[in-house]
């Protein structure tokens, strides 16, 4: 099976919704003596709700200590205590106890022990009632595991169950934190054929689903639905409309809804003003964040740990970690300790830095001061090792991962699709797509992308558009993200039509072009030599409310230099720096090769003063750009010193630093020491290209060394490459 058939598998998981029961299947109200028989197991002891073992009153001091262990939180003694009343085949924990144990596993963030649990019931004859299966349908939904919630849901009405309005909000849920809105809805419909009246809750996870797929617009229309139901919003219904509206960036509605709630007496709460914080660190106000901090004070919610996180995160984000280790210290000094979430966003943020070794150091200091690393914790540092290509290291973590009891999940399997997929083995990632299909996890537009960013990094630019039409057809909408690699490698190869498309299509299917758009067709347009286009396209970009970013300037600054208008390109480096954009290395490296190419190395030179005197950092490019210049006219002196600059500062010289020394020397007529370059290009590993040989061959020709000329385009023949200079050889 071929990746794109293969990937196609996915649409059928997209498809678990819960078929209605036979009519004539067994319910509560006509069939009660079934009402409590389900999933019997064979030659087991089993009893309803209404039977008990008769030994039971004799252990009625383990189930005290059952329901005791779990108000403490002393869970594994909980479970210890339920395994040791099976294994004495003496007594057999009431309902209620079973409930209550299952229950606290689950809010315990332990579904996975609270599952085991309900399979060693099962073993054990334990007949569940609605309350049990309730709770195992919101262990598989918590876990990502809608397929097994369904089944459960499924076996439950098959044996006369009433699902009741717990059961449907559960499993909407699950469905609406998947994204897979219109399977909610369709639920919903179910639910009310039913004659279940939906809740509250019923309304707020629907309004949770539609504000998670972006939309918030559709959410208020529900709001209306609800409140012409008789229905009352509560905090928790607004504090999920505000979070959509910051989650779409629309803080100043977030920021209106905020006061409307105060004006019909909704108390917001913490996580109101959390959420809309979050909303406003996102955006980088993070002063106006620090004013809605004293307007909580004013109004005496008192900021928690999650507050402090929120700038810590967001902080991290940013790359400021020393501002976020001050905080940090803050926290501690009003007395908050860090959490999980603390301690990861710091790991996230040394990951992002490419601190991987550090980022290790803090988790080994997280299990030692005993706080026990999430799933998003490993996969932070998963997805860490993944970008930089360290795979081993990556299944390693997720060895560790496993031991430590944290389950896998889309975001871990992404990971490595997408490490795997910049690596270029595709194949891999999509053995790892199966693995991750059989867990019961449904790819996301995130593991799409990884796959179109590894086909478009291969050049299999049609399978990637292909994989485009699938990603639609599997009910997933494509982000800026799935638009942007497209639109940029159909740029770098010159189709700017094809790009125009996409990026019509973009805006049809409701998805918002970004900065990163614009200046990947500001970028094309200038690699064309299409000047006025990009300009064009940058007036749009400033009509969206998108500023230009280094990015922006260096695309123009780029086309300015490929078409010789080297004025021009100073004149907008200096406009770059009265707006307030620091010029980069890629910046200077352009404007450095457009002076070389014209001859004009003085000026290169005086670029590569003002470069230092900015604190960019001289890389190997701007090296090679500067020894190429100097080669053309001729200072093979002052070329070899900047060579040995280069590799003081431990860059390695490339193939283009080669033929630009190899150029040099055949245009002084140094054609033998030219061809000895050569060699030791081989030695050190580097290998000859087009160009070498093309130079060498030229070079020896021009003083009619023909037999030379011949040796050398024999070698060019024997390693693949096609020669231009044929005409040249007599």
């Amino acid at each position: 099976m071929n990746l794109l058939t293969m990937l196609s598998v996915s649409k059928i998981s997209l498809a678990v919704v819960p078929q209605p029961p036979p009519h004539d299947s067994p319910n509560s109200n006509n069939n009660k003596h079934n009402a409590h028989i389900i999933f019997p197991v064979k030659g087991r002891l089993s009893y309803s709700s209404g039977t008990r073992h008769s030994s039971y009153n004799s252990h009625g001091n383990a189930e005290k200590r059952i329901r005791g262990l779990c108000s403490t939180n002393r869970l594994p003694e909980a479970v210890e205590t339920f395994n040791q009343m099976l294994v004495s085949a003496k007594s057999i924990p009431s309902l209620t106890t079973c409930a209550i144990l299952l229950s606290s596993l689950a809010r315990g963030n332990r579904q996975e022990l609270a599952l085991s649990v309900y399979r060693v019931m099962n073993e054990a004859g334990i007949i569940p009632n609605v309350t049990i299966l309730n709770i195992v349908i919101n262990c598989h939904s918590q876990t990502g595991r809608m397929g097994d919630a369904f089944k459960v849901f499924n076996e439950m009405q098959a044996h006369g169950y009433v699902p009741d309005v717990f059961t449907f909000n559960t499993l909407m849920k699950g469905l609406c934190r998947e994204g897979r809105i219109a399977d909610a809805v369709n639920l919903y419909n179910q639910m009310v054929s039913k004659k279940q009246v939906p809740s509250v809750v019923t309304y707020s996870t629907l309004i949770f689903g539609l504000c998670r797929t972006g939309k918030t617009h559709e959410a208020f229309g529900l709001l209306a639905v609800m409140l012409q139901k008789g229905h009352e919003p509560n905090t928790v219904t607004f504090n999920t409309l505000m979070d959509g509206l910051c989650k779409e960036g629309k803080l100043q509605e977030a920021k209106k809804l905020l006061y409307e709630m105060l004006q019909k007496g909704y108390n917001p709460d913490v996580i109101t003003y959390n959420t809309l914080i979050d909303g406003l660190c996102k955006e980088g106000k993070l002063e106006e964040a620090r004013k809605l901090c004293y307007e909580m004070l004013d109004r005496n919610i008192c900021p928690d740990v999650v507050t402090f996180n929120v700038f810590i995160d967001n902080l991290c984000k940013e790359g400021r970690l020393h501002d976020a280790t001050m905080l940090l210290n803050e926290m501690l000094n009003k007395g908050y300790n860090p959490n999980v979430i603390t301690c990861t966003a710091f790991i996230h943020a040394l990951c992002q830095e490419g601190k991987l070794q550090q980022a290790l150091g803090l988790l080994d200091v997280m299990v030692q001061t005993g706080h026990q690393p999430d799933e998003i914790t490993y996969n932070a540092l998963i997805n860490g090792f993944c970008k930089v290509g360290n795979l081993e290291k990556a299944r390693e973590l997720l060895q560790c991962m496993l031991e430590r009891g944290c389950r896998p999940n889309v975001v871990t399997y992404t990971a490595f699709i997408d490490g795997l997929c910049k690596e270029g083995q595709l194949q891999e990632a999509t053995k790892m797509l199966h693995e991750m299909l059989d867990k019961g996890y449904i790819p996301n537009v995130v593991t799409y992308n990884a796959f179109i960013d590894g086909l478009c990094k291969e050049g299999k630019l049609q399978q990637a558009l292909l994989l485009l039409d699938l990603i639609v057809q599997a009910g997933h909408q494509p982000d800026e993200i799935t638009y942007n690699t497209l639109i940029n490698v159909f740029c770098k190869v010159g189709n700017l039509e094809k790009a125009r498309e996409l990026h019509q299509d973009m805006l049809e299917k409701g998805c918002r072009p970004d900065r990163v758009t614009y200046n990947t067709f500001i970028a094309g347009h200038c690699k064309e030599g299409q000047l006025q286009e990009a300009t064009e396209m940058l007036h749009e970009m400033l009509d969206k409310g998108y500023t230009p970013n280094v990015f922006t300037y260096n695309a123009f600054i780029d086309g300015l230099c490929k078409e010789g208008k080297l004025q021009q390109a100073l004149g907008l480096l200096d406009v770059m720096v009265q707006t307030g954009h620091q010029p980069d290395e890629i910046t200077y490296n352009m404007l450095i090769n457009g002076f070389c190419k014209v001859g004009n190395v003085e000026k290169a030179r005086e670029l590569l003063q003002e470069m230092l005197e900015k604190g960019c950092r001289l890389g190997p490019v701007t090296y090679t750009v500067l020894i190429d210049g100097l080669c053309k006219e001729g200072q093979l002196l002052e070329a070899t010193q900047m060579l040995h600059e280069m590799l003081d500062k431990g860059y390695t010289p490339n193939v283009i630093t080669y033929n630009a020394f190899i150029h040099g020397l055949c245009k002084e007529g140094k054609q033998q020491h030219a061809h000895g370059l050569l060699d030791v290009m081989v030695q050190t590993g580097h290998e000859p290209n087009e160009i070498t040989y093309n130079t060498l061959i030229n070079g020896f020709c021009k003083v009619g060394n023909i037999e030379k000329a011949r040796d050398v385009l024999q070698d060019m023949l024997e390693k693949g490459y096609a020669p231009n200079l044929i005409p040249t050889i007599h």
